[in-house]
């Protein structure tokens, strides 16, 4: 009798946001169980060309992580460099926000919102995104945009309504 195990098979994980060399990319090294597995055991510091020229480690990692739950896991979204440097685009913060309503795709990514003016804004690129953490229920899920125009904006979703904001100092990420 021969014990042999049938190995699981590989599964496409698709990166969100992030540097260019990353963005939109499909990494095929996780097997369908590992997907399976817990949350905080998935994730990738994946070497870049693209580290900012104002970082502190020009050999910092581009740090990409699955949302909970109700993400699918084979959805991973950049958080930032590791180690982060203080100048990181992704330390910026919108000064000022105002309510807005927020088209998704079928995932629940944001595609456009519209303000209470009217004025529309397209996302071009998603830049990076973060997940509201458990310890603090009516904190935002957070996501740095790219417009149409060339802009960087925050969104930030609160359970039932979105707001958006107008990030300064535009610094790249990618």
């Amino acid at each position: 009798m021969n014990d042999t195990t049938t190995p699981s098979p590989t599964a496409a994980v698709r990166l969100i946001g992030g540097p260019a060399d990353w963005s939109g990319k499909t990494l095929t090294h996780m097997t369908v169980d590992e997907l399976a597995g817990p949350r905080e055991s998935l994730g990738s510091y994946l070497i870049s060309s693209h580290v900012p020229a104002d970082h502190p480690d020009l050999g910092a990692r581009a740090v990409y992580e699955p949302n909970g739950e109700r993400w699918p896991a084979d959805l991973w979204f950049f958080r930032g460099w590791a180690p982060a440097g203080p100048e990181d685009a992704e330390l910026r913060t919108a000064d000022q926000v105002v309510p807005v309503d927020v088209e998704t795709d079928t995932v629940g990514i944001p595609t456009e919102w519209v303000t209470d003016e009217g004025e529309r804004h397209r996302v071009e690129r998603i830049l990076a995104h973060w997940q509201a953490s458990g310890e603090d229920q009516l904190a935002p899920d957070v996501w740095h945009v790219r417009t149409a125009s060339g802009t960087d904006h925050e969104l930030r979703e609160h359970p039932g309504h979105w707001e958006a904001g107008h990030l300064t100092n535009n610094g790249a990420t990618g």
